[in-house]
């Protein structure tokens, strides 16, 4: 088993549908066949990580506005968001004193809310209702079959990360599954794809994409910093979006690094500019693109290719390859490949 507990790294076993570690001292639970292998009173739920970072001080904002987005009563969650930093943070000033705080904090800061470390009944509906849904390509993306760049984009994505043979690959952000739709399209059957989201209802796309395209697809509900995999358990590791919509992005690559086998392959599609992404929340505040993409870079965020060249290249993940997709004058995607460099020769 390649498992291990997401801090310390022990060696995890299974007993009786849970893993525990091999000295006995951590235990973990495996929940409609999904391992939760979160550190210690993680909510095991995905939110919106600039929100995050700017709300990290004040963590009943957080929860008031995810009620208000799960109502269903919220066409447009920014709309929901500015309100919050209008009525908490006001100015601009007040905004980029809470992007200072918390760039002066160690990765494994997070929010946690009342019902941190556990998996709600609420998510496992969800979890049913996704991994039900997908098999009928109703709630997720099950074949990658349109047309335009998105489609293109992963397919292109999906035959890149399965052009190597390997017996097992790693996908970073399961979301609404479109990556894992396209590897699970090209890869050959006797090979498994570990899916990694922190939102545990996500996950459920998962099993029902596996379910559909008949292939083995693994579900883990984990964080990116604290990946629960043994060193150089994988040949090949793949994202779609997972670095750009995330936090702690240089940790999360140190992590890959660090799972990743020498001479392995990180195929990792991104945006060309997180301005793309972030600028309906900053930009009613004033924040330039260049203010924007700085203080992301700042806040160990995705900021824009150059800056995740330059941490890949600083762990030996060397690029190899890249491709550009646009959607339109101002959306532009890349799908880049890297190699990671056998240390006997760095």
């Amino acid at each position: 088993m390649i498992f291990v507990a997401p801090q310390s790294l022990e060696e995890l076993i299974l007993n009786k549908k849970i893993l525990v570690s091999v000295d006995g001292k951590e235990s973990y639970s495996v929940i409609k066949g999904v391992p939760i292998l979160l550190p210690e009173k993680t909510n095991p739920d995905w939110s919106r990580e600039l929100i995050e970072i700017i709300f990290w001080e004040y963590p009943e904002a957080i929860a008031n506005i995810y009620d208000e987005i799960n109502s269903g009563k919220v066409s447009d969650w920014n709309e929901i968001y500015i309100k919050y930093i209008k009525e908490i943070h006001k100015t601009k000033e007040n905004i980029l004193k809470a992007f200072h705080s918390y760039k002066q904090k160690e990765t494994g800061i997070w929010i946690k809310g009342d019902k941190s470390g556990s998996v709600t009944k609420a998510q496992i509906k969800e979890f049913k209702k996704f991994a039900k849904k997908s098999i009928g390509k109703k709630r997720t993306i099950t074949k990658i079959e349109g047309t335009g760049s998105l489609w293109n984009r992963y397919r292109y994505f999906g035959k890149l990360v399965c052009k190597e043979q390997t017996d097992k690959i790693l996908e970073l952000a399961t979301g609404a599954g479109g990556g894992t739709a396209s590897v699970a399209l090209y890869m050959p059957k006797n090979c498994e794809l570990y899916t990694v989201d922190i939102g545990f209802d996500c996950l459920g796309n998962a099993v029902g994409i596996g379910k559909y395209q008949k292939k083995r697809i693994i579900p883990i509900c984990a964080n990116f910093w604290y990946l629960p995999f043994k060193d150089k358990s994988f040949e090949t590791i793949c994202t779609v979006n997972g670095l750009d919509e995330s936090r702690e992005m240089p940790e999360t690559l140190k992590e890959i690094s660090r799972v990743l086998a020498d001479n392995g392959r990180f195929v990792v599609t991104s945006r060309n500019n997180a301005f793309m992404r972030q600028h309906r929340i900053l930009e009613p505040f004033g924040f330039t693109e260049k203010e924007t993409l700085e203080i992301l870079k700042d806040c160990r965020m995705y900021s824009d290719l150059n800056n995740l060249d330059e941490i890949c290249n600083s762990l030996g993940l060397v690029l190899i390859s890249r491709k550009e997709y646009r959607d339109n004058e101002n959306v532009a995607f890349s799908v880049s490949e890297y190699k990671k460099q056998n240390k006997s020769r760095v």
